[in-house]
């Protein structure tokens, strides 16, 4: 029993024991002893409110602690089911990317275009990939890129030239990667560049799904994201 409740009921057992004192002390008679059952009247009200007064306030205190722990218990269910999205641009000369962990290709158009024009052992084209890894606990769903890129390619008369990709994965695993093709260079320099213009990730979870919660959206700040080239290519990213 708390300190609070003690005193409450301290301070009516006071007042009865004063009450009936002074009922007590006075005269029976017919308008006194009214007076008395009055008085049992109005203690035996003043203890119930007291009591419905000490339930309500523990109720209170059990239904914030079950607010309390319900809301503990959805952070620590997000946090098992929440992916977290890292983006990054690789330049290969393995269109496969089977020397990058976990990474799997998107199969679009601009893939197949791309193993077109790669061959087995040769050393010369580089392909460009946006890549988007999962290092969360969770798998992230329909997760979607949406990314535009300018290039420079000294072989091309089009100096500059904008390039937009989008493509849309269902699932992707936590510790995995999937790789947007952007750019296909067959003879490249050190002249050539791509350079990220604007991209953004909009991805959810199991979670979120079964709440009917919308996406989160991830906006890539061009000037601080990731990039990875291997050794031997020479095309610049930014």
């Amino acid at each position: 029993m708390s300190r609070g409740t003690i005193v409450r009921f301290a301070v009516i057992a006071l007042l009865l024991i004063a009450g009936y004192v002074w009922v007590w002390r006075t005269r029976v008679d017919p308008s006194r002893a009214t007076l008395l059952v009055t008085a049992v009247i109005g203690s035996v009200t003043a203890i119930y409110a007291l009591i419905t007064y000490e339930i309500l306030l523990r109720n209170s205190a059990m239904a914030n602690a079950a607010s309390e722990s319900t809301a503990l218990m959805e952070r620590s269910l997000r946090f098992s089911y929440a992916p977290n999205l890292l983006y990054q641009t690789i330049n290969t000369k393995d269109p496969k990317l089977r020397a990058k962990k976990g990474i799997t290709p998107i199969d679009n158009d601009d893939y197949r275009r791309a193993m077109k024009e790669y061959t087995e052992g040769e050393e010369q084209t580089e392909f460009v990939f946006a890549v988007v890894r999962n290092v969360g606990r969770g798998a992230a769903t329909n997760v979607a890129i949406d990314a535009q890129y300018r290039v420079w390619d000294s072989s091309s008369a089009n100096q500059g030239l904008s390039v937009t990709r989008q493509a849309s994965v269902q699932i992707v695993p936590s510790d995995q990667a999937i790789g947007l093709c952007i750019f296909v260079s067959k003879v490249p320099t050190g002249d050539d560049r791509v350079e990220l213009i604007s991209a953004s990730v909009s991805a959810s979870d199991y979670y979120r799904d079964a709440l009917r919660e919308p996406a989160q959206k991830l906006e890539i700040d061009r000037n601080t994201h990731r990039t990875e080239s291997d050794p031997t290519c020479v095309i610049q990213i930014r």
